[in-house]
């Protein structure tokens, strides 16, 4: 479903905690994160109770540097979840929990070790994706990269047709100073889903930091293009129903253009001028 079908979904049924998630996790996949935030918050806020928006909402405070909302996201996640409730209860006879008024480094550590005993206690001898992913995300925060990939692979190999799983791999090996193992990664994300923009603008940064700066710029041009076709309008805009684009997208397309020593394709980045900058695509072909 698109943005707008979404976001019609949530105004005809306001109260639909699960709905609010459906359109907070697609904001994240078109790299919108301020309005994904709001969704997801929406959604836990009607449904405290609803797992997966919890954890898509440390997720977005993630990708948004917001620790303590990281945090928070996680401790909710884990206080709420009746499947882990035995296992966080057996650990909680011992740890007693550390409330959000303590240090983030006392709660980075509580958490972190709640959620590896959850993961050593587990009896089932089933991978519970979910928890990897919870302990990914903590560890992301801490910038231990290594050990969050692992997470996300274990994660993936339970959850192999989840292209979600795919971008966060890849960004973790990014924001380790790995993009060229990156790269397939982000590759396997668009190949099960193209209309993903994350991912595409993902890849193109890492085409960036390779000095592959001609094939970035498409990635990104097409990232751009993608959003802007998803119509979504500015309240506070012009009203002409032009799409609304991210400015960290034109950012970056704007220093793939200058390393091209393409000047006026840089020029057309500044003024956001997508139609003028699109009939320009040739100019990012290899």
């Amino acid at each position: 479903q698109s943005i707008l079908e979404l976001e019609a979904a949530v105004q005809r049924d306001p109260t639909n905690a699960a709905a609010w998630y459906e359109l907070g996790v697609k904001q994240q996949e078109s790299e919108r994160e301020q309005k994904a935030l709001h969704a997801l918050q929406r959604s836990v806020a009607l449904d405290p109770t609803y797992m997966p928006a919890w954890l898509a909402l440390a997720v977005s405070f993630t990708n948004d540097n917001h620790r303590a909302g990281t945090y928070n996201a996680i401790r909710e996640w884990l206080n709420r979840n009746e499947k882990l409730a035995p296992l966080v209860a057996q650990y909680r006879v011992s740890h007693p929990e550390v409330s959000e008024e303590m240090s983030t480094a006392r709660q980075y550590t509580d958490l972190v070790e709640c959620l590896m005993h959850v993961i050593r206690s587990d009896a089932s001898g089933e991978i519970d994706a979910d928890v990897q992913i919870a302990l990914a995300v903590m560890l992301n925060t801490n910038e231990e990269y290594v050990k969050a990939c692992d997470c996300f692979r274990t994660a993936l190999a339970v959850r192999p047709e989840d292209w979600l799983l795919y971008n966060r791999v890849g960004a973790t090996l990014a924001n380790s100073n790995r993009p060229q193992e990156a790269l397939n990664y982000y590759y396997r994300a668009l190949e099960l889903n193209p209309l993903y923009i994350r991912a595409r603008y993902n890849l193109g940064i890492s085409c960036i930091n390779l000095f592959r700066y001609k094939e970035a710029a498409g990635h990104i041009l097409d990232a751009l293009l993608l959003q802007d076709s998803e119509g979504v309008t500015d309240p506070a805009g012009s009203g002409e129903g032009r799409g609304v684009t991210s400015g960290a997208l034109w950012g970056s397309l704007k220093t793939a253009c200058l390393h091209m020593q393409r000047l006026d394709l840089a020029t057309l980045c500044d003024r956001q001028d997508l139609e003028g900058i699109a009939l320009d695509r040739h100019a990012f072909d290899l």
